[in-house]
C-alpha cells in the first residue's frame, strides 16, 4: 500500500479526462498567391527571446478573420490584406508562450521582430542577440549545464511538476529512485549539494515527511512550480563559491518575472494535482510585474477511489509569487515569496507504532532584494527569511519527530568592470540559523529519546573573484572565507577557473578549488554529537574539451576528481558481522568525523539544440567514489556510488501545435547501504559494508504535446507513458534480520510500473 501511496503521490495516475470540442484556427491562403491589393502588408521575423535565433513553423494571424501565415525556415513571415488600423496579432508555436501584441498598421505597412519566450515566459520585446546557442551560467567553467523553461516543461513529468526531476536527466546526475526528488552528482549526496533560489541559498523547498532515519517509505517533490521558473542551472564540478558551505554542485534557480504587456493566465491540470499561475503588469506605466501561482493536490481523493478501505493519504499545497518593479532605469527591487505544507497519513495495522504515522511539513522562504547599475558597475543588496516546521505522530498519539528551523540572512554583491577585459566582483553575507529537534522511537516497547537540542549560530562570508578575458583566454581566479560560530571555525576556500579557445571550435575548460562545509547541528550538538568536529573538506579538479559542430552541435568531454577529509558517519548505527558474531545496529549510535574519500571519473555529452529538427543530448558518466574510515581502516564504496549513468532527451516539434520528447535514464545503480551479501539469490548478513548492489535501474519516458487554438486563448493537451518499457525498478529498503540465520529479507521495495498520464494546460 505505502508503494502505491507514493506511486500516485509522485508520478500519479489520471482518472480524470477532458472532452473538449474545439474549432481550430485555419491558416489563411500563402500570402504569394494573395493577389495584389492596396491595403498595406505586414513582414517580420519570429524569433528565440533568449538567442536571437528564428523560429520556423511559428502560426501568426491577424485576429478577427485576418490573413494568417506560417514562418519559413528563417523565421520570416509576410501576411497581405491588413487594412489599416489597430489589430491584434496572434503568434503561437508549442513549446513557446503565447504572444498576443497590439499593432497599429499604417498604410505603409510594417515590419516587425516579434521575440517568444520558450517554455512559460511571456512575450519581451527584448530580445537577446548570442551567437551561442548553448546557453552558460558561469564562464569557464567545465561541467555546467543550463535547462531553459521549454525542457523544464518537457522533463519535469506530466504529473509530477518537479523541476528536480528535470535536473535528474542531465549529464552525470544519477537519480534511481523514483519516489524522491533527491539525487546525486559525482557520487556526492543531496545534502552536499548547494541548492539556491534568486540569488540565495533556500534548504527548504522539498514536500516531503522529514526526520526519518532512512529515506524509504517516504517521497518527495519539489515545492517550485515549474511555470514559474526561468531557467534552471547545473554546476556539477568546480565553480565560483558565492555562496559557500557545501563541497558538492550547485543548483541554481531562477524565477521568472511577471508579463509586462498584459494580464496573463494559466490553468493546469493533472493526475495529482491543479495548478494555476497569474501574471500582469504593475501600474498603467507597466514599470513593473507580478506573479502569483498556486498548487493544490488531490491525491487523497483518487487514492480513496481505488482502494475504499485504504487509510492512506497524502496531500500538499503551495504558493509562490514574484513581484519586480523598476525605481529608476538604474534600480530595480523584487520580492519573491515561496510557501507550502504537506502531509501524510498511514495506518498499517502494525505493531510498530513507527510504521502508522501522521507527517506535517510547513515551509515559508521570502526573499527581498534591491539592485542598482551603473555604465561600468552593479550593486545588490538581498534579505531571506524562510522557517521551515514538522512534526510526525505515532498511531498511539505520541509525537516520535517535532522540529522547526529558521533563517535569517543578508547578502551584499557588487561588480565593477576596472578596465577592458577585466571584471571584478565580491560579496559578503551574514545568516542566522536557529533549529530545534526532538526525536523518540519505539525500543524493546518502551519509547527511548533518540536526540532532544536547540542549536543557534552564525555563519558570516565573503568572498572575492576577477574575470580576465584576454583574447583566446579567460581566467576566472578567486577566495572566499567563511566563519561559523558554533564551532568557532574559520575556512579559506580558493579557486581558479580557465578556459582557451582553439582553431577548429574547440574549447578547453578546466578548474580546481578548494570547497568546504560546516558540519550540521546535530553533527555537533544534542546525544549523537561529536565531541569536536570541524568543517567537512573537498578539493575539486576538473578539465573538459569541448568542440563545435556547426551552430547547433556540440560534444564534451569533462574528466574530474574529488578529494574528500573530514566527512561524518554513524559507523555502530548498522547491524553487521564482526568476527562472525551479529552485533545490532544502535539507533543511538553517535557520529564519527572519520571519512576521507575520492570520487574520480568522465562524463561524456553529445548535445544538438535547434529550432528545426531534433533538439537534446546522450551522455555517459563513469564514476568511482570510494571511502576509508581512518580509525577503523574500514574501506568501502559510496552509499551513492554508481559506476555508469547514460542520460538521454530527445524533442521534436513536428508542427506548430504538435511536438513529441522523450527521456531515458539508465545507471548500474548504487550499493544497498550497509553490511549485506548475497550467495544464489539468497540474502544474508556480511562483515563487509556496501558489497551488494541494487539491480540495474532502466526507465523510458514518452510524451506528446498538443495545442489547440483560438482567437484569445490556447489549450495543450500533454500525454505521457512513464516507464513505457515496464521495468522492474526497485529501491533499498531496511530489511528485516534472522537473528539465528542472519538471512536478510525485504531488502528491496518496488517501485513504478508503466503508467499512462494526461494533463492539460490552458492558457489566456
Amino acid at each position: 500500500m505505502r508503494i502505491t501511496l507514493i506511486a500516485l503521490l509522485l508520478l500519479g495516475a489520471d482518472l480524470s479526462f477532458v472532452n473538449a470540442q474545439s474549432s481550430e484556427l485555419k491558416s489563411g491562403p500563402d500570402p504569394v498567391s494573395v493577389k495584389s491589393r492596396p491595403d498595406p502588408i505586414i513582414s517580420g521575423r519570429v524569433v528565440d527571446a533568449g538567442s536571437g535565433t528564428g523560429l520556423a513553423g511559428v502560426l501568426v494571424l491577424v485576429e478577427g478573420g485576418g490573413p494568417s501565415t506560417h514562418t519559413d525556415s528563417t523565421g520570416a513571415f509576410r501576411l497581405a490584406g491588413v487594412a489599416v488600423g489597430r489589430h491584434k496579432l496572434f503568434v503561437s508555436v508549442v513549446g513557446y508562450a503565447l504572444a498576443r501584441r497590439d499593432i497599429d498598421v499604417p498604410a505603409a505597412g510594417l515590419d516587425l521582430l516579434i521575440p517568444l519566450s520558450e517554455g512559460t515566459g511571456t512575450y519581451s520585446e527584448t530580445v537577446t542577440v548570442a551567437a551561442d546557442r548553448f546557453v552558460t551560467a558561469e564562464p569557464a567553467v567545465a561541467a555546467q549545464h543550463v535547462l531553459g523553461s521549454a525542457d523544464l516543461q518537457n522533463l519535469r513529468g506530466v504529473l509530477a511538476d518537479d523541476p528536480l526531476r528535470a535536473v535528474q536527466v542531465l549529464p552525470g546526475v544519477a537519480a534511481a529512485d523514483d519516489l524522491r526528488s533527491e539525487f546525486s552528482v559525482r557520487g556526492s549526496d543531496f545534502a552536499h549539494v548547494n541548492l539556491t533560489v534568486d540569488g540565495f541559498p533556500t534548504p527548504y523547498v522539498l514536500h516531503t515527511v522529514r526526520a526519518v532515519e532512512d529515506s524509504s517509505g517516504s517521497g518527495s517533490v519539489a515545492m517550485i512550480n515549474s511555470d514559474i521558473l526561468q531557467d534552471v542551472a547545473l554546476l556539477s564540478g568546480g565553480y565560483p563559491q558565492r555562496f559557500g558551505n557545501r563541497t558538492g554542485a550547485e543548483i541554481d534557480f531562477r524565477l521568472r518575472e511577471g508579463s509586462r504587456d498584459r494580464t496573463h493566465t494559466r490553468l493546469a491540470i493533472s493526475g495529482t494535482n491543479a495548478s494555476g499561475v497569474f501574471e500582469g503588469p504593475l501600474g498603467h506605466t507597466k514599470r513593473g510585474s507580478w506573479l502569483v501561482s498556486a498548487r493544490q493536490s488531490y491525491l487523497d481523493l483518487i487514492v480513496n477511489r481505488i482502494e475504499e478501505d485504504s487509510d492512506l493519504q497524502f496531500g500538499f499545497t503551495d504558493a509562490q509569487a514574484k513581484f519586480a518593479f523598476d525605481l529608476s532605469p538604474a534600480q530595480a527591487v523584487e520580492l519573491t515569496v515561496i510557501g507550502g505544507r504537506s502531509s501524510a497519513k498511514e495506518h498499517t495495522g502494525d505493531i510498530d507504532f513507527e510504521e502508522s504515522f501522521t507527517g506535517n511539513n510547513a515551509s515559508a522562504i521570502a526573499i527581498a532584494s534591491w539592485r542598482g547599475t551603473t555604465p561600468r558597475s552593479v550593486l545588490g543588496v538581498r534579505t531571506l527569511v524562510s522557517g521551515n516546521w514538522f512534526d510526525n505522530t505515532a498511531t498511539d498519539d505520541v509525537r516520535i519527530d517535532d522540529g522547526n528551523d529558521i533563517q535569517r540572512a543578508v547578502r551584499v554583491d557588487g561588480g565593477f568592470a576596472v578596465r577592458r577585459g577585466i571584471y571584478l566582483e565580491s560579496g559578503a553575507d551574514v545568516e542566522r540559523t536557529d533549529e530545534d529537534r526532538f526525536r523518540q522511537r519505539s525500543i524493546g516497547g518502551r519509547y527511548t529519546t533518540i536526540n532532544d537540542f536547540s542549536g543557534h549560530g552564525t555563519r558570516t562570508g565573503a568572498f572575492v573573484q576577477a574575470r580576465v578575458d584576454a583574447g583566446r583566454m579567460t581566467l576566472v581566479p578567486g577566495v572566499r572565507t567563511d566563519r561559523w560560530t558554533v564551532t568557532g571555525d574559520t575556512t579559506t576556500s580558493p579557486w581558479i577557473q580557465g578556459q582557451v579557445t582553439l582553431p577548429l571550435s574547440f574549447t578547453v575548460r578546466g578548474g580546481a578549488g578548494i570547497y568546504q562545509q560546516f558540519p550540521s547541528f546535530e553533527q555537533v550538538i544534542g546525544r549523537l554529537a561529536v565531541p569536536v568536529a570541524g568543517p567537512l573538506r573537498a578539493e575539486q579538479y576538473d578539465l573538459g574539451l569541448e568542440q563545435r559542430l556547426g551552430g547547433a552541435i556540440r560534444w564534451q568531454v569533462v574528466f574530474y576528481d574529488r578529494e574528500e577529509t573530514g566527512f561524518f558517519r554513524r559507523p555502530r548505527a548498522e547491524t553487521r558481522l564482526v568476527n562472525n558474531l551479529l552485533v545490532r545496529g544502535s539507533r543511538t549510535a553517535p557520529f564519527a568525523q572519520t571519512l576521507d574519500g575520492a570520487a574520480h571519473g568522465i562524463e561524456l555529452l553529445l548535445q544538438r539544440k535547434a529550432s528545426r529538427g531534433v533538439s537534446g543530448w546522450v551522455s555517459y558518466a563513469y564514476a568511482i567514489t570510494r571511502y576509508r574510515d581512518t580509525v577503523s581502516g574500514e574501506s568501502f564504496y559510496g552509499d551513492n556510488d554508481q559506476r555508469h549513468t547514460f542520460n538521454f532527451y530527445a524533442f521534436f516539434r513536428k508542427s506548430d501545435r504538435v511536438s513529441f520528447s522523450a527521456k531515458a535514464r539508465v545507471g548500474s545503480n548504487t550499493p544497498a547501504p550497509g553490511y549485506f551479501s548475497e550467495v544464489n539469490e539468497v540474502f544474508s548478513l556480511s562483515s563487509e559494508r556496501n558489497q551488494l548492489r541494487l539491480p540495474t535501474y532502466s526507465r523510458v519516458d514518452l510524451r506528446a504535446n498538443r495545442a489547440f487554438n483560438w482567437s484569445r486563448s490556447r489549450l495543450t493537451l500533454f500525454v505521457e507513458v512513464m516507464n513505457v518499457l515496464n521495468r522492474d525498478n526497485v529501491r533499498f529498503n531496511p530489511p528485516i534480520i534472522n537473528s539465528a540465520t542472519r538471512r536478510v529479507s525485504g531488502l528491496f521495495e518496488q517501485m513504478i510500473p508503466v503508467v499512462p498520464s494526461l494533463g492539460v494546460l490552458i492558457e489566456f
